[in-house]
């Protein structure tokens, strides 16, 4: 007699962008699931070629997938050929082959995507019509949203409400209403008919962090500085970034740049600072060991910052949305002066000096020797308090959610 195979529990799909944002917030729901209920057979899906490094040694299993590529142009992000050699739209057709494949092959009971309903490139669609329990398929469809849904063309069109409507049954939102309002909510339930499930930001830090002893700050390290992906703008910022580090001093300490290599030889002729390609363990372990963060406007790279409670200098890139402006603008009344934000095209060598000097203040390093994990999004490491308390229990609080849909899928 043949016996079944196994189902998949969940698979978590995160289509790469430009940043790491789509896969950090499914790396770290993933590694939430396997810590809060290892019995759940889990599986991420993603193109991003930094995913190993978001997941470090935590338990959580993964497919590459061949990569999308983006540039931006006067704002606008376009699609251009990957590392494989594949234009855009021919990748989105491969990809739905392979996503089909899966899908088919692992049978997941629930399936968790992140941002937009059909894919960057409609790549989901043939799963969603080989499986979804909306068409009398055997798996559900959950869409999870983050903070600021900005003004994606692919999260906001006509596509990606039919979709949802179709195949998909829950809608997660990886926000906190007490710090952005119920704008956002309001605005997802209107488009997708759902109400959306209100998790809180979800933290890969804390993910990475937890059931770990929590590192003492360096002595003499300055501040952790990310550019992990190259803009219209980076290259000048860069250098005015550079010429104020030097300006500043020795007073402050050392500072570790983690960049793309075609701008590291803008910090290494600067004696201070220590230039490292990107890796996961490496950077958690660098920021959490600083005084501050000078990081780009991104949701994961925010939250990491809001996780360990350190001020930070946030650089925004001027993208046709303004959805990174809009989320620091919301989360000024939390957090106040702790997350100064300047514009990447605006900065200048003496606008950086002086908002780095303003930086530093916030920071007391006699009283920085217990970073930690925040409980809640306070701060308890002796800088500033948050003025509200954020609520960064996102991944969570989706596992749990996820955990109860595997449940009631069991029960069909």
């Amino acid at each position: 007699m043949q016996t079944e195979a196994p189902r998949l529990d969940i698979l978590i799909y995160a289509h790469d962008g430009r940043g790491l944002g789509h896969v950090s917030r499914s790396a770290a729901i993933g590694m939430a699931i396997r810590r809060l209920y290892p019995e759940l057979k889990v599986l991420l899906v993603t193109g991003a070629s930094l995913t190993q490094d978001l997941i470090g040694d935590r338990h959580l299993d993964w497919l590459k997938l061949p990569s999308y590529a983006t540039e931006v142009v006067d704002g606008v992000s376009r699609g251009i050929a990957g590392s494989s050699g594949f234009e855009d739209s021919e990748l989105g057709t491969l990809r739905s082959r392979q996503l089909l494949q899966v899908v088919e092959l692992y049978r997941p009971k629930v399936v968790l995507a992140d941002h937009t309903p059909q894919g960057k490139h409609r790549e989901l669609l043939p799963a969603m019509q080989h499986s979804s329990v909306k068409i009398g398929g055997k798996t559900r469809w959950v869409l999870g949203v983050r903070g600021v849904v900005g003004g994606v063309a692919q999260a906001g069109s006509e596509t990606a409400r039919a979709t949802f409507e179709v195949y998909y049954q829950n809608l997660l939102w990886y926000g906190d209403s007490g710090v952005l309002g119920q704008d956002h909510l309001r605005l997802l339930e209107n488009f997708y008919k759902v109400v959306p499930n209100e998790c809180g930001y979800v933290a890969r830090l804390r993910e990475v962090s937890a059931n770990t002893a929590a590192d003492a700050r360096a002595s003499g390290l300055a501040a952790t500085v990310s550019i992990p992906w190259l803009g219209e703008n980076t290259g000048h910022f860069a250098r005015q970034l550079a010429q104020a580090i030097n300006t500043l001093g020795d007073e402050h300490g050392a500072w570790n740049i983690f960049c793309d290599p075609q701008i590291r030889s803008v910090f290494s002729s600067i004696p201070r600072c220590q230039v490292f390609s990107f890796s996961g363990a490496a950077y958690v372990n660098s920021l959490k060991a600083s005084r501050a963060a000078v990081i780009f406007g991104g949701y994961n790279s925010v939250v990491d910052a809001l996780s360990l409670g350190i001020p930070a200098l946030v650089i925004m890139r001027e993208m046709a949305d303004r959805e990174q402006q809009i989320h620091l603008e919301r989360l000024s009344g939390s957090v106040g002066e702790k997350l100064q934000a300047l514009d990447e095209s605006r900065a200048t060598t003496a606008l950086l000096q002086n908002t780095l000097k303003r930086i530093f203040q916030l920071s007391n390093p006699k009283k920085a020797s217990r970073p930690g994990i925040i409980p809640e999004g306070v701060a308890t490491n002796g800088l500033t308090q948050f003025r509200t308390a954020i609520n960064l229990n996102g991944a969570e609080n989706a596992a749990m959610n996820l955990k109860q849909l595997v449940k009631e899928q069991a029960l069909r």
